[in-house]
């Protein structure tokens, strides 16, 4: 029950990410002006920044194993273990002012990732590399598929991505 609920509410939100991401990254691209001000708002607010985006992908990892079900399996727990920190570090860095948070987002980001992109591709139809996506195993199980392509490891990519790309506009200005 709570399954239905929760996957079209947050699969439709990740696409309509997805939407705002791309028209931000081509007016970011074109535009002086929003590239301005984006770079502003980024330098002021990189730690809350950071935090909002480890922090909804914390709580929506929670909500599929905790509370719909799923569970998590080792590439699962591996891009876990380079997200759940940041949320933690974001919150220290938020509470000493000290915008650092963007330091250990970076690598953290850059290795999970590529994590949740290696395990998107072996979702996707990809060959696997490790025992864990063998036929039949936990990590090849798909328990969610929306709008063709919206997976967990899709969800967890798109927050990797945003974090990259928020580390990199702090790090250009």
């Amino acid at each position: 029950m709570i399954q239905e609920l929760a996957t079209p509410i947050i699969a439709g939100t990740t696409v309509a990410s997805h939407v705002v991401f791309v028209l931000f990254l081509f007016l970011y691209a074109t535009n002086a002006t929003i590239k301005k001000g984006t770079q502003q708002i980024v330098n002021t607010y990189i730690d809350e920044i950071i935090f909002i985006f480890a922090f909804v992908a914390l709580a929506g990892s929670l909500v599929y194993s905790n509370i719909v079900g799923f569970p998590p399996c080792d590439l699962c727990w591996v891009q876990r273990i380079f997200i759940y920190p940041q949320v933690l570090i974001a919150s220290v860095s938020m509470w000493r002012k000290e915008k650092l948070a963007v330091y250990y987002a970076l690598p953290l980001s850059l290795i999970g990732g590529a994590v949740a992109l290696y395990h998107s591709y072996v979702l996707w139809g990809g060959g696997s590399l490790l025992p864990c996506t063998a036929v039949g195993g936990e990590c090849s199980k798909v328990y969610v598929m929306e709008y063709g392509y919206i997976t967990i490891p899709v969800m967890a990519l798109t927050t990797f991505i945003y974090l990259l790309t928020v580390s990199y506009i702090y790090k250009k200005s």
